[in-house]
């Protein structure tokens, strides 16, 4: 049986949305996107990466894999390698849109 691992980046108020980009997750008119890059370093990183293992499933909600699905294959970089290898779970209502 494999191990359910959470990963989140939270702020210390409570945010977990978009910590990617500026634009990706404008939901109830939030306008701090992409708050977590600017203090993302190799030690972010190498926790991250530890994290994750070697070989991982990932359960995704549908707009945290279509923001992925935009993203991560267009990367070129370890742990973008690790990430798109991952099987991917979505937990959706419109499957039959899923590329």
């Amino acid at each position: 049986m494999r191990k359910v691992r959470i990963i989140e980046q939270m702020s210390l108020d409570g945010v977990i949305q978009a910590p990617g980009g500026h634009e990706e997750d404008r939901d109830g008119n939030f306008q701090y996107g992409g708050w977590a890059m600017p203090l993302f370093d190799p030690a972010v990183r190498k926790a991250i990466d530890a994290a994750h293992g070697k070989n991982f499933d990932l359960l995704l909600g549908r707009r945290t894999y279509d923001i992925w699905a935009r993203y991560w294959p267009k990367q070129n970089n370890p742990m973008a390698d690790s990430l798109n290898a991952a099987t991917k779970y979505v937990a959706t209502h419109r499957p039959d849109s899923l590329e």
